[in-house]
């Protein structure tokens, strides 16, 4: 009998562990995701090098760093900086675009609300989750910013693809 109470023991001990296990790879809470690539749907060439990319990471890693998000247990979180277009005035009346964060300061952290596969920050940036929950990515439209007189033509409601891994 002492056995059998041993063994029913350790057998309900594996299978809760198990799906603890489960649990957590399902929620995002607390978890940490590092963004791995920024893609358009138009190619850009950011860095002046004459070659054009879609990859916003690999074309000005040098400004544009990859990003992180935290969902924190208490379902705030840190997210990323919106991106937009900017444009800078050489002196000579050429104008030379680039993408530049705008860096925010929260009084409040934002929340986020995860319902499946879907993540949702602050009611208005929608994320899809892979299968396993270890891939996480936002599409976005990038926008020109329109105080400092961005040139017209090519950019405006372009896609983009932005994509993280959880760390």
């Amino acid at each position: 009998m002492k056995r059998i109470i041993i063994f029913c023991i350790v057998t309900l001990s594996i299978s809760s562990c198990g799906n603890d296990d489960v649990n957590k790879k399902d929620s995002i809470k607390g978890g940490v995701y590092k963004q791995i690539s920024y893609d358009l749907t138009v190619p850009l060439d950011l860095n002046n090098d004459g070659i054009f990319s879609t990859n916003l990471l690999e074309e000005n890693g040098a400004v544009l760093s990859p990003q992180q998000i935290t969902f924190s247990l208490d379902n705030t979180v840190i997210p990323p900086y919106p991106i937009t277009t900017c444009v800078d005035d050489d002196g000579n009346g050429h104008l030379n675009e680039f993408i530049c964060l705008v860096v925010v300061n929260y009084v409040n952290p934002p929340s986020y609300v995860q319902n499946e596969r879907t993540v949702t920050i602050n009611n208005s940036i929608v994320g899809l989750l892979s299968e396993d929950r270890d891939t996480l990515r936002f599409e976005e439209t990038l926008t020109r910013d329109l105080l400092n007189n961005a040139p017209s033509g090519g950019f405006d409601d372009t896609m983009a693809i932005s994509t993280y891994v959880r760390e």
